[in-house]
C-alpha cells in the first residue's frame, strides 16, 4: 500500500514534468508576447505544483522508509 502511494506520487512528478517541458517548447516557439506570457505563467504554475507535489513526496518517503539522520 505504501508503495503504491510513493508511485502515486512519483507519476504526478512525471506528469507535471512533462507538462512543463511541453509549455517550455510552446514558449520557444510562440511568436507574440501574449503567448510568452501566458506560456510563462503557466509554467510558473506547473513549476509550483511540481514543488508541492516533490516535497510532498519528500515528506512521506521519510514517514514510510524513516531517516538515519536528523535535520537541522
Amino acid at each position: 500500500m505504501e508503495s503504491n502511494h510513493l508511485n502515486k506520487f512519483n507519476s504526478m512528478i512525471a506528469d507535471k514534468a512533462t507538462v512543463i517541458s511541453n509549455l517550455s517548447r510552446q514558449y520557444s516557439k510562440a511568436s507574440t508576447p501574449e503567448e510568452l506570457m501566458w506560456c510563462a505563467i503557466q509554467m510558473q504554475n506547473h513549476t509550483n505544483a511540481l514543488r508541492v507535489i516533490t516535497e510532498r513526496l519528500g515528506t512521506d518517503t521519510k514517514n514510510t522508509y524513516g531517516s538515519d539522520h536528523h535535520e537541522n
